[in-house]
């Protein structure tokens, strides 16, 4: 993938200290990766250095007042640092709010299906825990392809909720599984095949629902590492989530 390095204008607002937090966080991140960029901010450096010197050397060569001299001026020309803005960042915070959400309802329905033991009976209905979960994910998916489009990702928010996000998907794809087993033992059963021939379409549905969800899984992961914080990855993040959710509330639609 092409790297994109740093504008003169990012090196010299990053010099002068006029950035924010989360646009210096993002500098920070790229120049850890980048020996041209910090080529560049070193060189940017020396450059304002040997300019402030020059500066400096003409003021006391010239004769001015004692108020009029670098060193009382000097003060006043250093920039300050701005105030974080406190709704921006609850904004970007936001994704990673609904994402923990998301997977902690993830949790609580895997729970619930423990305690009703749907891993080895038909429980028809998932419940309306991995339901909640996937509108949580779909959120915070979307709000990350928004903020994507328009402002530079912080990188450990995007980097969590992504992480968060991927898991989420696995844990709701697990279920998936258990509700396709579910639906072959339904079907079987509305077609007058009783348990001996519901076991095998189950079983059946199961491997295959299993092979499309090891590949999505790892398939998916791969794509995200690749494409991280891009508008694409938050696509797939929402394409992959809704294909879920229809799989959790296909029950309901059919009972």
């Amino acid at each position: 993938m092409k790297m994109n390095h740093l504008t003169f204008d990012d090196l010299m607002a990053y010099i002068a200290r006029t950035l924010d937090d989360a646009q210096r966080e993002s500098i920070d991140a790229h120049l850890s990766h980048c020996p041209a960029c910090r080529a560049s901010l070193a060189e940017q450096e020396l450059r304002q250095r040997q300019i402030s010197n020059e500066l400096r050397a003409v003021l006391n060569a010239a004769d001015l007042p004692q108020q009029m001299s670098f060193a009382a001026i000097a003060p006043r020309l250093q920039t300050r640092k701005p105030r974080a803005n406190f709704w921006p960042r609850l904004g970007t915070s936001a994704p990673l709010v609904f994402s923990l959400l998301g997977l902690i309802l993830t949790v609580l329905g895997f729970w619930q299906m423990y305690a009703v033991k749907a891993v080895v009976a038909p429980a028809h209905k998932i419940g309306v825990y991995p339901t909640l979960a996937c509108f949580f994910f779909m959120l915070a998916s979307v709000e990350q392809f928004d903020q994507s489009l328009v402002v530079r990702p912080r990188f450990r928010i995007t980097a969590i909720v992504a992480g968060l996000l991927w898991l989420g998907s696995a844990f709701i794809g697990l279920l998936n599984l258990i509700v396709i087993r579910d639906l072959a033992i339904m079907a079987a059963v509305a077609m007058g095949w009783g348990v001996k021939g519901a076991t095998p379409l189950a079983m059946i549905a199961v491997y295959l629902g299993a092979i499309f969800y090891i590949g999505l899984i790892i398939g998916g992961g791969e794509y995200h590492y690749r494409n991280f914080g891009q508008p694409g990855s938050w696509k797939l993040f929402s394409i992959t989530i809704v294909g879920q959710l229809f799989i959790l509330i296909l029950p309901y639609l059919i009972l």
